[in-house]
């Protein structure tokens, strides 16, 4: 437990820094102090500290670390980093939040939350999708019973042209995978927590990759590729150069009985998508329409809640869940109240993600034991 402010610094400068990161610690000014921020290119990092009038930058992570000290630092980099730059931050004393998904796989992951534990420290993943509306209603009606046992689910994530085209989302070697670890990764974080987080039994996937290096000159939007602000010095996007899936899809079978299908895309021929649904023994829930469907006496009856988006202060901000996570993070830091990301629903996760990756490549089901 900690009186004073949180000393904060951020390795990694990039669009989620800028747009969501940024934003959230400054909205916690009477919590935190912003001190430091850190990015290989000095450009970047001396643009995004003049933005935001962050005192100091950095183009080197350890030495900002040795010389700020930071309490929480958030580590922004592509997903190859997560894992040396949070272990990094931890040797030297801060709090860690790191950006989805904190490693490729299990083994990974557990190390470094076995290594925030041995340190004293907190260890949390930028799972924030969990905070919209849709899920935050969805997980009151499953805590009520409202949908009975539940042994169906499916999500889809489908943009239609909507690759990421700065930063480095498309080359595997800085990322890891594609469209998996950048959208599918929120959808099974949150369809998961609804759940009350069951375990997976085993994953089926596919991934694919048939558009992103044959198409020259498509009409596409920064705000549907993921980036509604926060695109500064981007890196200059090449379309040979995309080596990760563009399209995923797949099942999984959960140790609560349910199984789950989904499919995702950043590229497809399919209109674009976003649905959630569960299927309970009492009623079904449609996301994002808050839709249940069941009976009322001898009649189907679909009941339709009257929500309003006001209810969430933060609800006009770019990411909005990023405010909601850090306010929460903080104040676990500060007073010990409840985390709501928790580690062992963040390893459930990547274990899946572990998982899927292995089921694509060899074409065959991935069971849980294979992995964790």
């Amino acid at each position: 437990m900690k009186e004073s402010k949180l000393k904060v610094a951020l390795i990694s400068c990039g669009m989620i820094a800028n747009a969501a990161h940024i934003p959230a610690y400054l909205n916690l000014k009477d919590k935190v102090d912003l001190a430091a921020v850190c990015d290989v290119n000095p450009v970047s990092a001396e643009q995004t500290a003049r933005r935001f009038g962050i005192p100091n930058w950095y183009t080197d992570a350890e030495e900002m670390l040795r010389k700020e000290r930071p309490d929480l630092v958030s580590v922004c980099t592509p997903n190859r980093l997560h894992k040396p730059m949070s272990m990094l931050a931890l040797s030297y004393g801060a709090h860690v939040a790191c950006e989805k998904p904190v490693a490729m796989t299990y083994a990974d992951a557990k190390e470094m939350y076995d290594y925030a534990k041995a340190q004293g420290k907190v260890l949390f993943a930028c799972q924030v999708v969990r905070y919209n509306q849709e899920y935050q209603f969805a997980k009151e009606m499953m805590e009520q019973g409202m949908l009975g046992d539940v042994y169906y689910s499916e999500f889809a994530l489908i943009r239609r042209r909507g690759i990421p085209k700065w930063g480095a989302f498309h080359l595997k070697e800085a990322n890891g995978g594609g469209v998996l670890c950048d959208l599918g990764v929120h959808l099974i974080d949150a369809a998961l927590w609804v759940m009350g987080n069951p375990k997976f039994v085993s994953v089926t996937g596919t991934a694919s990759s048939h558009i992103a290096r044959n198409e020259r000159d498509i009409v596409t939007s920064l705000a549907e590729s993921g980036a509604p602000a926060g695109v500064f010095n981007a890196r200059k996007y090449a379309p040979e150069e995309f080596e990760v899936e563009e399209f995923a899809a797949g099942s999984i079978r959960l140790d609560n009985g349910c199984s789950m299908n989904f499919k995702t895309s950043w590229a497809v021929n399919l209109p674009p998508e976003y649905s959630m649904s569960f299927a309970g023994s009492k009623a079904g829930l449609l996301l994002p329409k808050m839709e249940l469907l069941s009976t009322m006496g001898r009649y189907q009856a679909d009941i339709k809640p009257r929500l309003f988006p006001e209810e969430d202060p933060y609800s006009k901000e770019a990411f909005p869940g990023h405010f909601h996570l850090f306010e929460n993070a903080v104040d676990h830091i500060l007073t010990g109240s409840p985390l709501a990301v928790l580690p062992e629903e963040t390893l459930t996760v990547t274990a899946i993600i572990d998982a899927f990756y292995l089921s694509a490549a060899e074409g065959r089901e991935v069971r849980a034991e294979e992995i964790v």
